[in-house]
Order: C-alpha cells, then structure tokens, then sequence
C-alpha cells in the first residue's frame, strides 16, 4: 500500500485514547456477553438450593413451639437406626448407681429393679451454637415409661417432667415405641428416675436440633412447597409443611413442581 506524503500520522495520544475507547467498549461488551450467560445458566439450573432463611433455628431452643409429637420424623429413623443395631447398645445397671447415658448415637439397655424402676445420668452438651443454654432432649423407650428429670445442679434440685410424649412409635421393625422430650439446662447434671411395667428398658437420647428436617410452605395444598424461606422442624410439622418444594405458583395447586 502506498501512502500519500501529505498524509500524517495521529498523535500519540489521539491514538491511545483509540485504544482506551477500544478496550472500554471491549470489557463492557465482554461484561454484557457474561451478564447474559450467567442469567441462561441461573435459569436453565433453576432456583438456588436451600434459599431462604431458616426460621425456626432461633427458637429451636427452648423447644419449638409447634411441637405435639415426634412421631413420623428424622429423628425417630435416626434413633431406630441405633436401635436396631447391636454394636451401638450398651448395657447400663439403673439399679445399684445412676449410670452416664450422655454419649451419642447409643442404644442403652438399662436394668431396672423388679418393681420397674431405676434412674441414670444425663449432661446435655452444647449443639445448636457456642451461646446456647438449653437443649431440647428426646428420650426414646422401648416401654411406656414414666420419666421425670431431676437437676441436681441447683439448690434446691429441680424437677422437670417430659413436655412432649408420643406414644405408639411405629417404624418399621423399630423396638422404640415410646419418647419423652424435655428442655435441659447445657452443663448440668440431670438424675432421670425411670418407672417402666418391665425391670429393663431399652432407650436412645436425641437431640432435637441434631435431626431438623427441611420444611416448605404449601400454601396450595399441592404437596409442593414454596421455594423459600426454608423451615427447620425436628417434631412432626405443622399442617400446611411438606418436605418437597419447587412450587412457582403456590396459589394455584394446578401448578408445581417446576
């Protein structure tokens, strides 16, 4: 190519404002193209797991308030996991002492005397966070028990009946039929005195906030939830809970899953 003599060349810095222009109009383009992608791809994955906010976490402890039973759960599967494992039972004499069944994931086969009673030793730990005070504690039974929670941290001690029974657990093949729950104090020390109809009984400890299943509201009825906020119970829902979501119009129970 030839080039005129009178033709003169741009200054240096027309030429790199050119080039600031350019690579502007280049990163916004790029930004633009990226923006876009990221939106197909948000899209076509659907909503983000778990959105939401958890609303029960905060009032988890003392026990949920919605609480009635906790049959029908998590946590009952996960106790009867244990139960019917023989290599997680311990055997623990509730006659002659009062014998620590604090250790987790545990069936305890406890002796009772042969009127039916016997005690143990309970001492909840902390789970839901470093600042929590108190934990909500359900005791499995194989038998309709009678337990009362004695805490011998405090003068005069106190005692504290179940504030949830559930009785007729029924889980497949599961020998647990029966649950107490109460709300213990974290760090003392609790004499659980035990009257059963039998001079043994076999139970597993729980707690609530280890086994919170996910919950949805369904406002519908559609048996499909909203897709936030998320609910966390360890008890048997309240009506108008599912455990599925992906509902996008939760007013109109023709629409879900979607």
């Amino acid at each position: 190519m030839r080039l005129h003599h009178d033709w003169g060349l741009p200054a240096l810095a027309d030429f790199g404002a050119w080039l600031t222009k350019g690579s502007l109009i280049m990163k916004l383009t790029q930004r633009t193209l990226c923006s876009a992608l990221l939106g197909l791809a948000l899209t076509a994955c659907g909503p983000m797991d778990d959105t939401g906010r958890d609303f029960t976490s905060e009032q988890e402890h003392p026990l949920e308030a919605t609480c009635a039973s906790v049959d029908n759960t998590a946590m009952t599967t996960h106790a009867c996991a244990h139960a019917s494992n023989p290599g997680d039972n311990v055997n623990v004499n509730g006659v002659t002492g009062a014998p620590d069944i604090s250790p987790q994931h545990k069936h305890y086969t406890v002796t009772l005397s042969g009127t039916g009673t016997g005690k143990v030793t309970y001492i909840p730990v902390t789970r839901a966070s470093a600042g929590s005070t108190v934990e909500s504690v359900a005791f499995y039974a194989t038998q309709d028990v009678t337990i009362t929670a004695v805490d011998k941290s405090v003068t005069p001690n106190v005692t504290l009946t179940a504030l949830v029974s559930t009785n007729g657990i029924t889980e497949g093949t599961c020998t647990l039929h029966h649950a107490r729950v109460f709300d213990l104090t974290v760090g003392h020390t609790y004499e659980l005195n035990i009257t059963a109809p039998t001079s043994s009984v076999g139970m597993v400890p729980e707690y609530l906030h280890d086994n919170r299943g996910r919950y949805y509201r369904d406002a519908d009825g559609d048996g499909y939830g909203a897709n936030s906020p998320l609910y966390r119970f360890a008890c048997e829902a309240p009506a108008g809970y599912v455990t599925q979501r992906f509902d996008c119009d939760d007013t109109n129970p023709a629409i879900f899953n979607c």
